[in-house]
């Protein structure tokens, strides 16, 4: 039997094991869940998808070469942005020039912590997270798996005792009835990365548009075809509201963008 043979069955029996654990096991965790989304789609699974937009088309390579990205706690955790997602958004701030950025969802506050340290010396950035205590208090409805990542001890530990933390402003509350007034109208981007349920995403979706200064500015949205109310409910808005036809899945990552110039 030749090596090659020898080598596909071999790869054969462990994508195998692999895939039993996948779907009775591994679904529980978030980062293998993109990997039933290429699963079901590479076999026909019938969806309506954002459309994937190259990395080089919003961050054009004339513009990237000329900038230096700070990347701080670069190992992440289950909940958090990949590497290359948490390049995105700090080259995303560092090329538009963001000042004000909102958050919905500290979680460690690890993107929270990069975002700052590469914006501007005068940038302001605030993040909203759900106490603890309220987990069984929400208006709306959480996603299964939510409440690991809202059941801490505290909420951006990341960044917590940092330099830049100057920057940063802990809010607290529930983004389906927390008072964004003072802040609508106001933010150059918002990152929205809270609840992943269908109900909440739409909430919080919604909210953000509101959030931009003008009208304009930059939304970006985690887990997009990683949790499946964020998949439905981003689908939805690109397919129902012309608010949101502009979404752009960012090609290689879990990330939606929508720019409003």
């Amino acid at each position: 039997m030749s090596k090659p043979v020898i080598n596909f069955i071999a790869r054969y029996f462990y994508a195998a094991l692999s895939s039993v654990y996948l779907f009775t096991v591994g679904f529980l965790f978030v980062k293998n869940r993109l990997l039933i989304y290429k699963i079901s789609t590479h076999f026909g699974y019938p969806e309506v998808k954002i459309p994937v937009t190259p990395v080089s088309t919003l961050v054009p390579g004339d513009v990237a070469k000329d900038i230096s990205i700070e990347v701080l706690a670069p190992v992440g955790v289950d909940g958090n942005v990949s590497p290359l997602e948490l390049l995105l958004l700090s080259t995303f701030i560092k090329t538009r020039g963001c000042a004000r950025i909102f958050e919905m969802g500290t979680f460690d506050g690890r993107t929270t912590l990069n975002m700052a340290a590469n914006s501007t010396g005068n940038a302001r950035l605030w993040t909203l997270d759900l106490p603890k205590k309220e987990i069984g208090n929400t208006p709306l409805p959480l996603a299964p798996l939510d409440k690991q990542f809202i059941d801490k001890d505290g909420s951006g530990a990341r960044f917590t005792g940092k330099d830049e933390e100057k920057k940063i402003t802990q809010l607290y509350g529930d983004t389906a009835t927390f008072d964004f007034g003072k802040f609508n109208d106001s933010m150059d981007m918002v990152f929205v990365d809270a609840s992943h349920s269908y109900e909440y995403l739409l909430n919080d979706s919604r909210a953000a548009l509101r959030l931009l200064k003008g009208g304009k500015g930059i939304i970006l949205w985690h887990d997009y075809r990683v949790w499946d109310g964020v998949t439905r409910a981003l689908n939805e808005l690109f397919l129902s509201d012309t608010d949101f036809k502009d979404l752009q899945h960012i090609e290689g990552t879990s990330l939606v963008c929508l720019i409003k110039n």
